[in-house]
């Protein structure tokens, strides 16, 4: 089975950019949000809590389905990462020491 999944995930792309979980995160706040009410206004029409409930729990497995996956829509900006750089080796030695920044001299 891992041989499976180490095989497949390289084919797939499983990140969200920043853009992405923003919408993601309000897509599903929103679908959420407009059955519970709708839910709510059925289950007091017909005076059964249960339709608010089972209203809420298939929004909660409708928006789980739209916004866990990384769809193409939520990784339309990427984020470009600066490259690394190696030429400077003072920066390194000092970020691998501690002493990266912030430090003031003394009188």
């Amino acid at each position: 089975m891992g041989d499976l999944w180490a095989a497949l995930l390289p084919k797939w792309s499983t990140y969200i950019d920043f853009v992405g979980q923003r919408r993601a995160e309000r897509l599903f706040q929103i679908i959420l949000v407009v059955f519970a009410v709708f839910g709510f206004l059925w289950g007091y029409i017909l005076q059964r809590f249960s339709v608010t409930v089972y209203s809420v729990l298939v929004a909660f497995v409708l928006s789980a389905l739209i916004t866990l996956p990384p769809w193409p829509v939520f990784r339309r900006n990427p984020l470009n990462w600066l490259p690394a750089d190696a030429a400077d080796p003072k920066s390194t030695a000092a970020s691998a020491a501690g002493g990266g920044g912030g430090s003031k001299k003394k009188k």
